[in-house]
């Protein structure tokens, strides 16, 4: 248990530090004021103000998958070129667990991101957001960053375990934000696909984040928020065996600076 708890605080302060003193770790930034833009435009022209606070919370959405895509993909392989892999994994932490550690910290962009998605909407718009159930926003939110980190450890497992795997990882982006319903909610979808899109944490996150930032009451908080947590940490699960099981083997037959 130490191992783990020493593991992740090393991993998110790394990575937080790290951030403080790098622009590249906000590329994913980019794109969520446009997005931001464009939304709201279309809702706007549509005489669909009431679905402007969709407009925000999706923006947000996007940058949290767009981070861990980028993340998950790179951060393996940046350790190994910088000389950080052979320490790191035979250091007595558990490598699973400092890889999540980084991608919580990585998630930390999604903060600016709401943030500039807010100020979009306000100066540009005319249309400021109200949270009008802050608690169940912030543990919504809080929990998708978490369930999405999980998932990027997954998937950065994923990646060194078949290297071949990454030439999807550019691809990955608009299927999972079209699926997750981050901007259109799953409950209009088909039914057949709803049910699928009920699979990937972010459809759950988005629907309660939404919900939050409407003056009715939300229902179901407790169930929607274990599905997040649920799924995220399933995800986890795998991403942890999958690594620890490909870095015994690297270790075993020497390979590690092939990762």
């Amino acid at each position: 248990m130490r191992s783990l708890a020493l593991g992740f605080g090393l991993g998110f302060s790394f990575q937080t530090r790290r951030m403080a003193g790098s622009v590249d770790s906000y590329f994913a930034l980019v794109g969520a004021p446009f997005f931001t833009a464009v939304f709201l435009s279309m809702v706007l022209y549509s005489g669909r103000a009431d679905l402007a606070s969709y407009t925000v919370v999706a923006p947000t959405l996007m940058t949290l998958w767009t981070a861990a895509l980028m993340f998950a993909g790179e951060m393996i392989s940046d350790d190994r070129d910088n000389g950080r892999l052979e320490p790191l994994v035979a250091s007595p932490v558990s490598v699973p667990m400092l890889v999540f550690g980084r991608l919580c910290g990585a998630m930390l962009v999604s903060v600016p991101a709401f943030a500039l998605s807010v100020g979009v909407a306000g100066l540009l718009f005319g249309f400021w957001v109200t949270v009008h159930h802050p608690v169940v926003f912030m543990l919504a939110a809080v929990a998708t960053a978490l369930s999405t980190a999980a998932t990027a450890t997954a998937l950065s497992a994923l990646f060194i375990a078949a290297p071949g795997a990454r030439i999807v990882q550019n691809t990955l982006s608009m299927p999972v934000f079209l699926l997750s319903g981050v901007m259109v909610p799953v409950a209009l979808f088909p039914g057949w696909l709803e049910g699928l899109s009920r699979v990937l944490y972010l459809s759950w996150g988005a629907d309660l984040m939404r919900d939050a930032l409407e003056p009715g009451p939300v229902e179901s908080v407790a169930p929607r928020l274990a599905a997040v947590v649920l799924l995220g940490a399933l995800a986890l699960a795998f991403g942890s065996a999958t690594l620890v099981r490909f870095l015994r083997r690297a270790r075993a037959e020497g390979t590690l600076s092939r990762i």
